[in-house]
């Protein structure tokens, strides 16, 4: 036997040994680190809804070798929570180590909390009307005559007690700012409520009529004129009430109305008559709210009408 050979058995088992007691020492080191880890809730049950304030994540406390500690990397942990099979109404549910997805070489030690509390309800669905939002005023002179979405209801889904206390989803502000004529626009739509949802589209047509604001003027004392046959009336003069966009009432003038009772062609005419009125042309929007007053007695005369 060569001399150093000695040496070198001697030489490999003091390495071996050295070897051991360094992962010894290291498996002893340990080191711990708290983490923030997502909440995920499997298999759902497609009617049930989680309502109240969810717990979204839980605070995790790990524990691993030092260097294996240092490489732990935010998202790499995740509590799981199974709900197949669930019911309607209150469930508490203990996180434990092994619903929770870590990393190979690390253990849980701690969950804070422990402890979740889920109210799960039924889904439920209704249609509630969409109230149109309007923003500023139309142009001087012009008013809003009505506001109108297409369609006009929504369809909401959600839990059932938050769906049976919503009466109305509204749309986004349309505006009406300096607006002279009747304008439209497709909107979104929203609902107060965070934890309902709309289904079938989110998004409506809103019609705005505007108009020119209207005013009422009289005619006092116009001439009652009989058409048909020459005949008297009582009275002989008549008021006439009209109606529509201020800028075309105010340029008529009492030539631009006619009023006339019209006399049956044949046969005896009736006692009393009603009076119509004929508006010039030029005056679209204009139109007669009465005559005063609306009937006149009638005699039919050869001499023709009360001068």
């Amino acid at each position: 036997m060569k001399p150093f050979e000695g040496d070198m058995s001697l030489r490999l088992a003091s390495l071996a040994l050295a070897a051991g007691l360094w992962f010894v020492i290291v498996g002893k080191q340990t080191a711990e680190r708290g983490v923030s880890a997502p909440v995920e809730l499997r298999n759902v049950p497609r009617d049930l809804e989680l309502t109240g304030d969810p717990v979204n994540s839980v605070d995790v406390r790990v524990r691993a070798s030092p260097g294996l500690i240092n490489s732990l990397e935010a998202g790499k942990l995740l509590a799981t929570i199974d709900l197949a099979g669930a019911a309607e109404g209150e469930r508490i549910v203990q996180l434990t180590p092994d619903m929770m997805q870590v990393p190979f070489g690390f253990r849980v030690v701690k969950i804070t909390p422990s402890l979740l509390t889920l109210n799960l309800e039924r889904t439920e669905r209704k249609q509630v009307p969409v109230r149109p939002r309007l923003i500023g005023r139309p142009a001087t002179g012009f008013e809003i005559v009505g506001v109108a979405s297409d369609p006009t209801e929504a369809r909401v889904a959600g839990p059932r007690s938050r769906v049976r206390e919503i009466e109305s989803a509204f749309t986004e502000p349309v505006s009406v700012e300096g607006a002279k004529a009747t304008l439209s626009e497709s909107v979104g739509v929203g609902l107060e409520d965070p934890l309902l949802r709309l289904e079938g589209g989110g998004r409506v047509r809103v019609t705005v009529g505007v108009r020119e604001i209207e005013e009422t003027r009289t005619f006092e004392g116009l001439e009652l004129e009989t058409r048909g046959a020459p005949a008297r009336t009582t009275p002989g003069r008549v008021s006439i009430v009209v109606s529509g966009p201020v800028s075309q009432v105010r340029g008529l003038v009492a030539a631009d109305l006619q009023a006339y009772v019209a006399i049956p062609a044949a046969g005896a005419p009736p006692a009393r008559l009603a009076v119509s009125v004929e508006i010039a042309s030029g005056y679209p929007g204009v139109s007669v709210v009465e005559a005063r007053p609306a009937e006149v007695a009638v005699r039919v005369s050869e001499k023709g009408p009360r001068p």
